[in-house]
């Protein structure tokens, strides 16, 4: 975490400056950051000062309660944080906690089953958990149905829950497109303006069912107060581009807009490509089902987890693989494909640009 008054000078020096805190994620709340932290088994609150430094305020052991790293995060409201982590990776048992904040205190906790999916006779699809959200009065968290050899369960899958009980897991499928939810797309779920859910689809080569039908990344959508898939819609992110298209992260712009970061599924090699300069963002309107694609260089934006969003303005990091250079990255979503500018280079070795945080004084 490094402090700064401008994002649009000439640099930001991160050579052997800020602090590290060990953390794969970060949730924002308020004034607050919280973190999980691995080695410790801990939960974390962080507050900003009024100078943009982070200060320690508490923290929690969950050691009794996740398995190895709290895979599943999630700020459900400004008072809840949700965990959950399977107890043996694919098989259906999950162990789950609620942390109130900003209290940070453990509010409930339980283990449920995941929903059984056949996958040939007397032999399950392993399961995994994604992230979650509350809509409808509900709990509803990504997944995907898989095995160990590359094969994957066809359709795109949620488990809803009734919640706060995190009882009665029900699944929910759809076959409009086959895909995983909630689990690459970490940023994955909007809820416009008119109470709607939008849900990110992943699939190919990063994971999941590789296309066979030039549909590749799309966006399911579960109506106000309901709980399953709404049959008449598949935002179809190839068709709407006439490329392939896939989709990495989804962020909520306000009214039925969105911005997302997308890439060209038949470029990437596997996983092990998927830190290069594959990525590009478009403006999505969810309810008529167009892009606007901005002109920003294809970068290394699969990391940048927490753009900041305020007045139109998407702010992020451009991340070049090939020049090894990071900068901050402006995005107007309000305008044109051009609507864009580069910002303050970020000047340090290994530097990945991962989220953006405004100070509440500012």
């Amino acid at each position: 975490m490094i402090p700064t008054d401008s994002l649009f000078g000439k640099r930001i020096d991160a050579s052997d400056k800020g602090r590290q805190y060990d953390a794969k994620s970060l949730i924002r709340s308020d004034n607050y950051i919280y973190f999980f932290s691995q080695p410790e088994k801990k939960f974390f609150q962080y507050e900003i000062d009024p100078d943009g430094a982070l200060v320690e305020k508490a923290g929690i052991s969950v050691a009794g309660y996740v398995t190895e790293q709290a895979y599943s995060q999630n700020l459900l409201d400004s008072t809840t944080i949700l965990i959950m982590d399977p107890v043996k990776w694919g098989e259906p048992e999950v162990k789950w906690l609620t942390i109130s904040i900003p209290d940070l205190k453990i509010s409930a906790s339980g283990i449920y089953q995941l929903p059984f999916m056949e996958q040939s006779h007397d032999m399950a699809w392993k399961s995994n958990i994604g992230r979650a959200v509350l809509h409808a009065g509900k709990l509803i968290m990504g997944t995907v149905y898989y095995d160990f050899k590359g094969n994957f369960a066809k359709g795109a899958h949620v488990v809803v829950f009734d919640y706060p009980g995190m009882i009665n897991p029900q699944l929910v499928s759809t076959d409009l497109i086959s895909a995983e939810l909630g689990i690459v797309s970490t940023n994955g779920f909007v809820k416009s303006a008119n109470g709607d859910l939008y849900i990110a689809a992943c699939r190919g080569a990063v994971m999941g069912t590789i296309s066979d039908n030039d549909v590749y990344g799309g966006i399911l959508r579960i109506k106000k107060d309901q709980t399953s898939f709404d049959k008449d819609y598949l935002f179809d992110l190839s068709g709407a581009l006439k490329q392939p298209v896939n989709i990495m992260q989804l962020d909520y712009l306000g009214s039925d807009k969105a911005m997302a970061i997308l890439f060209d599924d038949t470029k990437m090699k596997g996983w092990v490509d998927s830190e290069n300069d594959h990525y590009f963002f478009g403006r999505l309107d969810l309810e008529s089902k167009k892009i606007q694609r901005y002109n920003v260089p294809k970068s290394d934006a699969r990391i940048a987890k927490m753009p900041f969003i305020s007045d139109s303005k998407y702010t992020t990091f451009l991340k070049s693989h090939a020049d090894q250079t990071v900068h901050i990255l402006e995005i107007d979503s309000k305008g044109g494909p051009d609507a864009f500018r580069k910002g303050a280079l970020i000047d340090g070795k290994n530097v990945r640009g991962y989220g953006i945080i405004a100070h509440l004084s500012r």
